[in-house]
């Protein structure tokens, strides 16, 4: 079966997931979130409890040979492996889905470079304010 393979450490230990969407677990998520598949996981990139639920289905097709079966925990042994911002959650989701036949890699690549550009424009207007309120003169400024 085609999977998303991730290789974390846990600890000295390296531990092999593999993630994958089957059409039992797309149709579970769109019953509990009443959203379509693709919403469910776009959603999925900012929102902890989707990131959760997307992880716990992945993990737990029949069949797997995964150690891990939360989703709880996967996201915190990634978090341990370096994994960090939208985007790196964005990357991993994005990878279930073509790994599920959800998306094809070229629509994959397209929502990933449209979440790296909204969040760099965010934190390049954030750090504009911060540096025009820096540069603010104040009463007690001289």
């Amino acid at each position: 079966m085609k999977t998303l393979e991730l290789k974390l450490k846990d600890g000295e230990e390296e531990v092999k997931v593999h993630l994958r969407l089957t059409c039992g677990g797309q149709r579970k998520l769109k019953e509990k979130y009443e959203e379509d598949t693709l919403t469910t996981l776009l959603g999925g990139f900012n929102e902890i409890d989707k990131t959760i639920d997307i992880f716990d289905t992945a993990l737990n097709y029949k069949d797997n040979d995964n150690t891990i079966k939360s989703g709880e925990e996967l996201y915190d042994l990634m978090v341990d492996n370096d994994y960090c911002g939208i985007e790196a959650f964005a990357k991993v989701v994005t990878d279930i889905a073509v790994a599920s036949g959800i998306i094809k890699k070229e629509q994959a690549n397209s929502v990933l470079k449209s979440v790296e550009d909204t969040y760099d424009s965010v934190f390049n207007d954030l750090e504009n304010v911060i540096e025009k309120a820096e540069n603010k003169d104040t009463p007690t400024k001289n």
